[in-house]
């Protein structure tokens, strides 16, 4: 299978290593130190969960254009580069190729079937956690699913070629016949904890342990779950007490992307984790204070630290 990952992170960068190492064409489309590095040393992967491995050659560019028309793009990029990632594949998917999504929210396949045609997207939902180290290098933290599926549901030939592929590869991986649900599902659990881990400013544990950073949290969650069965998604039931009890189960020093954005002064993917939720409820008439206070004390940290005029006081 010829396969391009648009934005190789932590992601892109292990799902990427692993159909590589397993003999797939891969096409690493990156930017910056990170594609320098593997333009000229390859591709380190660290994981406790499939063993570590060099890949000395990879195929790396910024250019997708220089790619040719490929069977998968895996959609790696941040949300808020969505739209223009979404263009620059398109010669990508000439013919019979497809998108998975590698993001959180739960609009993705929407946002780039809207550039590309909603034929060519297949949903995708990512638990696993895998981070850049450094340029070239990437850690896989956690061996979690990545599940994909038609959005209308039911299995595909073109699904089941790539459940075949990642299990070649080694990939803990699957094709759901209800990708929709596990959409909201994974929404449920990091909606929620990306933004008040956000804004009181703690990871996961020690924001769990907090009695009324928990409440918000839990509140939030029955806010998500309401809007996702409003939106006609079957969701589990018990779902919220499902999420409340992975948070206790997560290692100490587990810290959401958003937090670790905040602090060094990032770009936050708010739109995508609760921005999308508040103007949901709204087109549903689904109430979300929560969601929408803890939206708003996210927004003026959007794109970096807020700045302020200078106040002169007159006597």
């Amino acid at each position: 299978m010829k396969v391009a990952v648009m934005g190789a992170g932590g992601l892109g960068g292990f799902y990427g290593g692993m159909l590589a190492r397993a003999g797939e064409e891969v096409h690493f489309i990156a930017r910056g130190a990170h594609l320098q590095a593997m333009r000229s040393d390859g591709l380190g992967v660290e994981s406790r969960h499939v063993g570590d491995f060099h890949l000395e050659s990879v195929s790396a560019t910024d250019d997708p254009g220089s790619i040719g028309p490929v069977n998968l793009v895996l959609m790696g990029v941040k949300s808020y580069d969505l739209e223009d990632a979404s263009g620059a594949i398109l010669p990508l998917l000439e013919g019979d190729g497809f998108v998975v999504p590698m993001l959180n929210g739960v609009d993705n396949a929407e946002r780039i079937g809207a550039v590309t045609g909603m034929e060519k997207v297949v949903g995708g939902v990512v638990f696993a956690s895998s981070n850049i180290t450094a340029p070239g290098r990437v850690r896989h933290e956690l061996d979690a699913p990545f599940l994909f599926g038609e959005l209308l549901g039911g299995r595909s030939p073109r699904c089941d070629a790539l459940e075949a592929v990642f299990h070649n590869a080694g990939v803990n991986a699957a094709q759901s016949e209800r990708i929709r649900t596990e959409l909201w599902h994974k929404y449920t659990l990091v909606s929620p904890l990306a933004t008040v881990c956000a804004v009181v400013r703690l990871p996961t544990r020690a924001m769990a342990a907090q009695p009324e950073a928990r409440s918000l949290y839990e509140r939030l969650t029955r806010e998500v779950e309401a809007v996702g069965r409003a939106s006609g998604v079957e969701m589990d039931e018990g779902i919220v007490e499902r999420v409340l009890g992975m948070i206790d189960s997560m290692g100490t020093q587990h810290t959401v992307s958003m937090l670790l954005d905040l602090r060094a002064g990032k770009r936050l993917e708010l739109e995508a984790m609760v921005g999308t939720l508040v103007r949901l409820g709204e087109q549903l008439g689904v109430p979300t204070p929560v969601a929408g206070v803890l939206y708003l004390a996210l927004k003026p940290h959007e794109h970096g630290p807020p700045r302020f005029e200078s106040l002169s006081t007159s006597r």
